[in-house]
Parts: structure tokens; sequence; C-alpha cells
């Protein structure tokens, strides 16, 4: 009995009419559409959130390499000062002087 009932048209027996049916269909265009917009927002969201992170990871290598150089010339600068004022305390002439 329920099955014949649900492969048959009850719409009529239930009460149903086209108008009702044309509204749920009103309904799932609107739903389907707000589902597309929702999908083509979340992708280009996707996107840009890769973009972004491709830039902050080159930035982050390029902030790295530059401190690793600033620090190696600190280094430098340092032992040459302290090579200088070694040979001043030694009584030698400085900078060839």
């Amino acid at each position: 009995e329920e099955e014949k009932d649900m492969e048959g048209d009850t719409a009529a027996k239930e009460g149903i009419s086209d108008e009702d049916f044309q509204v749920a269909r009103d309904k799932l265009k609107t739903l389907r559409r707000l589902l597309a917009d929702i999908q083509s927002k979340q992708t280009n969201e996707r996107h840009r959130l890769m973009i972004h992170s491709a830039t902050n990871e080159h930035s982050h290598s390029r902030m790295v390499l530059a401190s690793l150089l600033e620090t190696v010339l600190f280094m430098l600068v340092t032992g040459f000062q302290v090579f200088t004022i070694r040979r001043w305390f030694k009584g030698a002439p400085v900078l060839g002087r």
C-alpha cells in the first residue's frame, strides 16, 4: 500500500496544488543560486589566501637572509674595531700612520 502511494501521484489526494510545487521550485532555485554564490566566494577566498601565503613566505625568507647578512656585517665591523683598538693600545701605527 505504501509503495503504491510513493510511486503514484498522490499530490491531488493530499491537497497539494501545482502552485505549491512552483513555490517550492522557486525556493530551490534561490537556494541553488545562493549556494553557487557561496561556492564562488569560497573559491575566490582560497585563491586570495594562497597568494597571500606565498607572498608572506617569500617576504619571510628575504627578511631572514637580510638579517643573516646584517649579522655577518656587524661581526666583521666588530672584529675590525677590536683589531684596530688592540693595535692602537700596542702603540703600533693605526691604519698605516
